[in-house]
């Protein structure tokens, strides 16, 4: 899906037009606010305080990110969560919520869905907390590379883990783990147990 709305299309494109807009120095641009202007979220691929840097150049390959704005909806504010990709124009349709699981899930949810057709069916790390130590447990992590799909890993594929709590947020890549962390609805206790005993094989 396409981006139908003002603005520039793709998320590189709608972030470099945010900074213009945050850093406005013309009348037309002035006008329009920063917080209501697509912009790739804090913390996420691309976006401001990502730690793993703002890279010039595209990625050769299709990227998963978030991009948000606020949106004034009948007298409050309200968010507003799209996926995007940092290789082409793709962006995914509009979800509304609170962020911290709401609406941004959902919006993850769709940016893997372009760049990682069939990610849900990758095997799943044990516990949430797992998932920042797998890539340094060599038996685990040969493990689960022999399951994903040839060269998913090396594109940053996302580590699946069931979450804590419900409505979990998903995890954005950070120089530790390179990769979105998906929390997922742990499921039912007879399946969890067959997982756990294939866990202790490692």
């Amino acid at each position: 899906m396409t981006a139908t709305a003002a603005g520039p299309a793709g998320a590189r494109a709608r972030q470099t037009f945010y900074w213009r807009v945050r850093n406005a120095r013309t009348r037309a641009l002035a006008k329009q606010s920063p917080a209501s202007t697509w912009h790739i979220q804090p913390g996420h691929p691309g976006g401001a305080y990502s730690d793993l840097g703002h890279d010039l150049d595209p990625p050769a390959h299709c990227a998963p990110t978030l991009l948000s704005r606020t949106k004034a909806s009948a007298g409050r504010d309200a968010q507003e969560f799209r996926g995007g990709c940092l290789a082409c124009d793709w962006e995914g349709p509009v979800h509304r919520g609170g962020g911290h699981g709401d609406g941004d899930n959902e919006a993850v949810e769709d940016a893997h869905d372009h760049a990682f057709p069939g990610w849900r069916s990758l095997p799943t790390t044990i516990r949430a907390t797992d998932g920042w130590q797998t890539p340094y447990q060599r038996g685990r992590w040969n493990w689960l590379r022999s399951l994903y799909p040839e060269g998913w890993m090396d594109r940053g594929a996302p580590l699946l883990a069931w979450g804590r709590h419900r409505r979990e947020a998903h995890r954005p890549p950070h120089r530790r783990c390179p990769r979105y962390e998906l929390r997922l609805t742990r499921p039912p206790n007879h399946q969890d147990e067959q997982l756990a005993d294939q866990g202790k094989l490692f």
